[in-house]
């Protein structure tokens, strides 16, 4: 019984113990502690070549997070007292954005663009009452050794890639539900076509001269379900 009785206090130290470190996380002089942190040197980018940081962190007094970015690229570097070249990180870029306080990082990594080479986002923001994830994405340029920050991924929630036309699709979720077929060009999406559906289905394509025309408009026969698909395909329309 005596045995008992020091097994529950001592666990209940152990508990205690445990409160009060993760209630007084260590802090920079800013008065910011990390939160979550991700690190991945085997998939994204050149496999084995390439090194991301996505960092969370949260302020102690007034709750404002931002994530820290940083991309490393793998080097053959010379030290003294080596036989041979040894391989270090070279830092390449880096970002500070901020966050929401709600969400956690959520990195994925997948080719956006069908180069062959992994690219990556993680989850800025949530709206749309939780239907829309706002993500930022980075696009591994082999050229440079480097990652792009696409600068308006942003305003595309719910971003994947299409492997039948070989984009990315956005769904915007709001009154009604849009599938927006995109391009990456340069730093940026560009919109090529959209479909949106409501109580109708309406089809738009932009034209050579960057204007959008309705292609096909017809009545929304589906179900609940059907509502909140994304098309992989908008002439004809294909789920």
């Amino acid at each position: 019984m005596k045995s008992l009785k020091i097994t529950i206090v001592f666990c209940a130290f152990l508990f205690l113990l445990f409160l009060s470190c993760s209630g007084n996380p260590k802090r920079d002089k800013d008065g910011y502690f990390s939160e979550e942190k991700f690190v991945d040197s085997l998939n994204a980018g050149e496999k084995r070549k390439t090194k991301v940081e996505f960092e969370k962190f949260r302020h102690t007094g007034n709750g404002d997070v931002f994530v820290s970015i940083k991309f490393y690229k793998s080097e053959k570097k010379w030290i003294k007292g080596e036989k041979t070249d040894i391989d270090i990180w070279r830092l390449t870029n880096s970002f500070k954005f901020d966050k929401d306080g709600v969400t956690g990082l959520d990195v994925q990594i997948s080719d956006f663009n069908n180069d062959g080479f992994n690219d990556i986002t993680y989850q800025s923001a949530i709206a749309g009452r939780g239907g829309n994830i706002v993500m930022t994405l980075f696009v591994y340029d082999p050229d440079n050794k480097d990652f792009i920050h696409i600068k308006n991924s942003e305003s595309y929630p719910n971003l994947t890639y299409n492997e039948k036309l070989h984009c990315i699709n956005s769904l915007i979720l709001t009154g009604s539900t849009t599938t927006v077929f995109l391009t990456i060009k340069k730093d940026a999406l560009e919109e090529f076509a959209r479909v949106d559906v409501s109580d109708k289905i309406v089809v738009e394509e932009k034209g050579g001269d960057g204007k959008f025309r309705v292609v096909e408009e017809k009545p929304f026969k589906g179900n609940d379900e059907d509502f909140y698909k994304t098309f992989k395909n908008y002439k004809p329309l294909e789920y």
